[in-house]
């Protein structure tokens, strides 16, 4: 049976078991299920079963309903393991499984050696007044080892999408947590979080100076350790450009690398508005794979307030077609490389990902066949192993490096 567990509100743990084809949450009493708190209003939304799962509607609520930190407007169809929020004081986690529901869940494996914290340098400035660099080190969380760069004269942590450091889980506020540079290093303050934030296990309940070694944590479970960097060279776990290396007997490409005009006529016909594709990713498969691996990975990267662009739609090898394609590869600013061992021996997927390749534009192999080895050419990525028995925690993941590319994006000017 699907269930709906409150993961911050007025009665944590609690579980809803859902059953019927229609269920109102809300503050009212004649709801099926009744939340007392002051963020939810009398009717709030309304779950909706559709075959197997349900779908989230928002019933024009004052504090809004937000699926994955993004509000929503209209109809989402929900996904095991997705976080509904109710306002800014409710999380519920929808379709934990039963062995789960009375335990935390465990997002990823634990990477610090026999569980002991590294130590590094003091706080403070290096020599020669040169202001001390400083990292925050997951030790806890969704991505355990990753190492974030701090930097900035602030520095936002939470759920929603915007902030500088984005952790995506359920106890974690939209935003959490903030960072802000002073003389004397870094200050952390909460930003009205419902679980709270603590340094060293001390609740953060006004502005506290960070130094070397402090623990952050965010609720019960994520936890951020603060260091001083000594090297100027990225850490290990830091986001990584791709370093291209062009295979050199390579097959002949389908599309022109020199080929900058695109038919305006044909891209209309595509159903493209010029600029669209500015802000989108680029997601490049075999369509074989469409329906076990790709139409998954567009829910939830969709789910996560992430434009995307597919070919699905078009007739593949028209005129349309290869348009499109041509467009989306100059203009789409990151691609998902779908591999697997349809994907990889597909001449016009190889077309595609080298031209992007060429552009010097970032791209992530999301791995969802084992078995499949990645060429030369791709082989010094950072990749993506989708994970079947935790598909939610490879998606996180993926979202995750997304994430820290766009951080790193340049952003455009007007003027």
């Amino acid at each position: 049976m699907i269930s709906l567990v409150m993961r911050r509100g007025p009665t944590p743990g609690e579980v809803y078991f859902l059953s019927g084809d229609e269920i109102t949450i809300g503050r009212g009493v004649k709801n099926q299920i009744v939340i007392h708190d002051n963020e939810v209003s009398r009717e709030h939304c309304r779950l909706v079963r559709l075959d197997d799962d349900y779908e989230l509607h928002d019933l024009a609520s004052n504090n809004g309903t937000f699926l994955n930190g993004q509000r929503i407007v209209g109809p989402r169809l929900l996904r095991r393991g997705a976080v509904i929020e109710l306002g800014d004081s409710i999380t519920l986690e929808y379709g934990v499984s039963d062995s789960q529901i009375n335990i935390r869940p465990d997002f990823a494996e634990r990477l610090i050696p026999n569980g002991q914290l590294p130590t590094f340098g003091d706080s403070g400035s290096s020599e020669d007044g040169v202001p001390a660099r400083y990292s925050l080190m997951m030790l806890q969380g969704p991505a355990v080892g990753y190492v974030y760069n701090v930097e900035g004269d602030t520095l936002r942590i939470g759920r929603d999408l915007s902030n500088d450091i984005v952790v995506q889980d359920p106890e974690v506020s939209r935003f959490h947590v903030r960072l802000t540079r002073t003389k004397r290093g870094y200050v952390a303050e909460d930003q009205g979080s419902t679980n709270g934030s603590f340094v060293n296990n001390l609740p953060l309940k006004e502005a506290r100076a960070l130094v070397a070694n402090d623990i952050l944590r965010l609720g019960s479970y994520v936890q951020l350790q603060f260091f001083k960097a000594e090297a100027t060279a990225a850490p290990a776990d830091s986001p990584i450009l791709p370093q291209y290396v062009v295979a050199e007997d390579s097959s002949p490409d389908l599309f022109d690398p020199t080929e900058q005009i695109v038919d305006p006529a044909l891209i209309a016909r595509a159903g493209i508005t010029p600029g669209e594709l500015r802000d989108s990713i680029f997601v490049v498969y075999a369509r074989d794979d469409w329906q076990t691996a790709v139409a998954p990975l567009l829910v939830s990267l969709q789910d996560a307030g992430l434009d995307v662009w597919v070919d699905q739609y078009l007739t593949y090898g028209s005129d349309d077609w290869r348009a499109a394609v041509q467009y989306a590869l100059h203009e789409t600013w990151l691609m998902i490389l779908v591999a697997s061992n349809r994907s990889l021996a597909s001449r016009s997927v190889r077309s595609m990902y080298r031209q992007f390749m060429r552009e010097r534009k970032p791209l992530i192999p999301f791995v969802v066949d084992p078995t499949s080895i990645l060429p030369a050419e791709l082989s010094r990525m950072r990749r993506i192993a989708y994970e079947p028995i935790n598909a939610r925690r490879s998606y996180h993941k993926l979202i995750f490096e997304i994430m820290q590319f766009r951080r790193q994006r340049p952003r455009e000017t007007t003027g």
